[in-house]
């Protein structure tokens, strides 16, 4: 008798965690329901963003709904794009996944490894062969129809080849140094190829580069200005300069790219000593003319790298008082642009065009302008997959 009351009490305790099983089970099945359907409300009652101030980016739109998208799988392609771009509460799911990942060890986040000192550096690209050989193939013949023009290309390493100490262990670097000796190895002599390598390697621990951006620094460029005067045909160059710090809140690209905002940035200007150059700037976004390289509204925006030049243009126009003839054209990326506020004191005329954005007759400008120096200037990571170099330097 007491052995089968023992029994049943077995029998009802099991059945009791079974029971409480299942309510668990229900509970967590409803609560997740609940909160998923929760989101969907949210979601549905949340206007779109437009733009994501974390990462820096302007977000997707409603796809348009049609056969035709249907199809070509258009419409579910930018569905996806749209439902990630504007899941609620994006921004704190980033930052949850960024924390999760560091936790377990993780120093690789979207393309950015986090490195020594908290600097954030951007994984090197893969260059586009073809595109790298149609590029240089273009400033070879532009160099060959213009021999009178004193070229010369400074093609700047990125931060992960200079500064390969601070990345994580195991990172993989691709060798700068040998496309460098290959780039040079395929431009004709008439155009002398400036490296700055060993220039910004030697001055590194001085802050060469950003911590949160994939830019390098005012401070490198300083430094690469002053290497490579003498090659630029610039004589007398100042070396001094006077330092002015005009932001300790710059929080750039590689921040936004990899979700990561424990480090911030200070963004100097430089202004040499001993230089007495006035200028007017205007540019193809604002024709009116300013006497300054530098937009202070930038410094109210999140890419606070824009006051440079206020960011890029199809062209940027560059008047002096300096009475010479020398007339430079620099083709760039946005590595020029705090570069060539220390070119500015030395040339008449100084225009920049961004390949990306400029459609007009560069041959017309040339002769038009006057133009007697011809700089290309980039980062290698932008010159090695850059598309539109060689079509801005076709002969029409």
């Amino acid at each position: 008798m007491e052995k089968k009351e023992q029994t049943q009490k077995q029998s009802e305790h099991t059945v009791g965690k079974r029971r409480g099983s299942r309510f668990l089970q229900r509970t967590m099945a409803f609560g997740f329901c609940g909160a998923v359907l929760l989101l969907v409300l949210i979601s549905l009652i949340m206007p779109d963003r437009s733009f994501s101030e974390e990462e820096n980016r302007v977000l997707s739109k409603q796809p348009k709904f049609g056969v035709t998208e249907v199809m070509n799988k258009e419409y579910m392609e930018g569905l996806e794009s749209y439902t990630s771009d504007q899941f609620v509460f994006r921004d704190l799911w980033i930052k949850l996944k960024v924390q999760c990942d560091l936790l377990i060890g993780k120093r690789e986040l979207n393309g950015v490894y986090l490195g020594k000192d908290k600097y954030l550096i951007q994984a090197i690209s893969e260059p586009d062969q073809e595109h790298v050989k149609e590029n240089i193939k273009g400033m070879n013949a532009f160099a060959a129809r213009h021999q009178d023009l004193n070229i010369n290309a400074i093609i700047v390493p990125n931060a992960a080849y200079v500064m390969q100490d601070y990345l994580p262990k195991g990172a993989p670097v691709r060798d700068q140094g040998k496309d460098m000796k290959e780039i040079q190895k395929q431009l004709d002599a008439g155009i002398g190829c400036i490296d700055v390598t060993k220039t910004l390697q030697k001055h590194v621990e001085e802050g060469m580069y950003y911590k949160t951006d994939h830019h390098w620094t005012s401070r490198a460029a300083a430094y690469a200005f002053n290497a490579a005067a003498v090659q630029l045909g610039i004589e007398g160059a100042s070396g001094d300069y006077q330092r002015y710090t005009v932001t300790n809140e710059f929080s750039g690209t590689l921040s936004s790219k990899s979700g990561y905002h424990k480090a911030e940035d200070t963004i100097e200007v430089f202004e040499p000593e001993g230089v007495d150059v006035k200028y007017l700037v205007s540019d193809s976004d604002d024709q009116e003319q300013r006497p300054t390289a530098y937009d202070k509204k930038a410094l109210k925006e999140k890419d606070k790298y824009q006051v440079f030049f206020g960011g890029n243009h199809a062209q940027v126009d560059i008047t002096t008082t300096n009475d010479t003839t020398k007339r430079l054209l620099i083709f760039k990326d946005s590595y020029a642009n705090c570069f060539v506020p220390f070119l500015i004191p030395y040339y008449n005329e100084i225009i920049m065009v961004d390949p990306r954005y400029y459609y007009d007759n560069v041959e017309t400008l040339i002769s038009g302008k006057h133009i007697t120096d011809v700089l290309f200037l980039y980062n290698m990571d932008t010159f090695l997959t850059d598309t539109s170099i060689a079509g801005v330097l076709a002969e029409e």
